[in-house]
């Protein structure tokens, strides 16, 4: 396998590379670069490799349906009606190219929707860092009194966004996870990326946004949760449970004791009657709404031996 495959599934691992686009964005160019250098002799031998590295660096970070969704769109150059083995490459590292320019498009068109959502003088509260989210609070920024960002232990990526929001100009406060519900009542809004999002509109997040979403319906704040359709996940209209990542101990105590059984569960699910709505390049959707327009545009009722192949690719390195 390549090397370049291997460093960026260890980068993912280890959240150097962290955040769905970040992660998506990394995957796509990795089996471009892949596909690119690739040695194979056949187009069957190819294919072989780039499915290969796309177990590598899917199953570094299990929870991310968008990074499976670009490889099986990438992964759809091999249905094209290529003759050649070189016809089969050029069209796989077309498709990763323009998979991320779509992408690109994607995100600005989220981040408009976004900002139109939020009127002047708005408080805006978030949880973790999300890509999506930062992008339409720059948009938003001119109408935003300030934001109020948690610190999102045990790693902290809530650094992240407040570097990124105090850089363009936004005031940030950042607060402890666990003074939400301290400071809810002053937001307008609570905002969230999402790592993925199932059949029932429900959303998998990071860790602490249910319970930070239970506070914001006590104080009547809207949950909105922005990210892109290809979050979605539609193993999941099939019964299929999206895995919950746990993440090393060491993360939150590196200290071994007695009795001790430290859980670090990377996401938790936030249930589709707790959010507003969510935000995606498509439009503005109710969570239900939203799984229902992604069942009609996917066809899940006349693909789900396609989906089940795929699924079985994605879990092959692990079994």
């Amino acid at each position: 396998m390549q090397k370049e495959i291997i460093a960026t599934a260890k980068k993912i691992r280890s959240l150097k590379i962290q955040g769905k686009s970040a992660v998506r964005k990394a995957v796509a160019e990795a089996l471009k670069k892949s596909a690119e250098k690739s040695r194979a002799h056949s187009i069957l031998e190819f294919r072989g490799e780039i499915e290969k590295a796309a177990q590598e660096l899917i199953s570094a970070r299990p929870t991310e349906p968008e990074a499976r969704t670009a490889v099986r769109i990438i992964l759809k150059a091999f249905s094209m009606h290529s003759q050649s083995l070189d016809e089969v490459r050029h069209e796989t590292i077309k498709a990763a190219s323009d998979y991320e320019k779509n992408r690109s498009e994607a995100m600005k068109t989220i981040a408009e929707y976004g900002a139109n959502l939020i009127p002047a003088h708005s408080v805006v509260f978030t949880h973790c860092h999300s890509h999506t989210v930062e992008e339409i609070l720059k948009k938003a920024g001119h109408k935003i009194e300030y934001v109020i960002a948690t610190e999102t232990r045990p790693l902290f990526q809530g650094r992240i966004t407040a570097t990124g929001l105090s850089k363009a100009g936004i005031k940030v406060k950042m607060i402890v996870d666990s003074a939400a519900s301290r400071f809810m009542n002053e937001a307008d809004f609570f905002m969230t990326g999402a790592d993925a999002i199932l059949s029932t509109g429900a959303v998998i997040n990071k860790i602490g946004t249910s319970q930070i979403s239970l506070v914001a319906g006590k104080e009547d704040v809207p949950h909105y949760v922005a990210t892109s359709s290809h979050c979605f996940e539609p193993m999941s209209y099939y019964g299929i449970p999206e895995e919950i990542e746990e993440r090393p101990p060491n993360e939150v105590w590196n200290k071994k004791l007695k009795k001790l059984e430290i859980k670090n569960p990377a996401f938790d699910i936030t249930n589709a009657h707790m959010i507003k709505g969510i935000i995606t390049e498509k439009g503005v959707f109710s969570p239900e709404a939203f799984a229902m327009q992604m069942y009609n545009e996917l066809g899940i009722a006349g693909r789900r031996e396609e989906f089940s192949s795929l699924y079985k690719l994605w879990h092959k390195k692990e079994h």
